[in-house]
């Protein structure tokens, strides 16, 4: 599997719990490393890389200039599906929604996930 051209790496305070979160929304998780030392997974969506999921403790360990940084991101991520309406009927019980919104005509559904990041939902389409 090939990673886009921007990889996220996202900190999270428990690695496991993250998984177990993002596979009950579709997704698949993969060890990210071939050193299990490493608690760090790739997640993938349709096929497709997604991003990674690395322990916030060893993630402040390889890169020090993040030690006092929160887990959390001040932005947000999208997540294109291809039936908006059924996949936000089928997560809403899973996830704590944050807005719900139609902007011309494009509907876009908000939560946040167990680290706080924030995941926009969208139908996909082309540019």
């Amino acid at each position: 599997m090939k990673a886009t051209g921007v990889a996220p790496c996202l900190g999270v305070a428990d690695t496991t719990a993250s998984v177990t979160f993002y596979e009950s929304l579709g997704f698949e998780a993969a060890p990210g490393s071939d050193n299990p030392e490493d608690d760090i997974r790739m997640l993938t969506w349709q096929g497709n890389f997604a991003f990674m999921v690395y322990n916030a403790d060893n993630l402040r360990q390889w890169l020090p200039q993040l030690q006092n940084f929160p887990t959390g991101a001040f932005g947000m991520f999208y997540l294109s599906v291809k039936d908006h309406e059924a996949y936000t009927t089928k997560i809403r019980p899973l996830v704590n929604v944050i807005k719900e919104h139609t902007e011309h005509g494009m509907k876009l559904f908000y939560f946040q996930d167990p680290d706080g990041y924030i995941i926009g939902v969208s139908e996909e389409r082309e540019w």
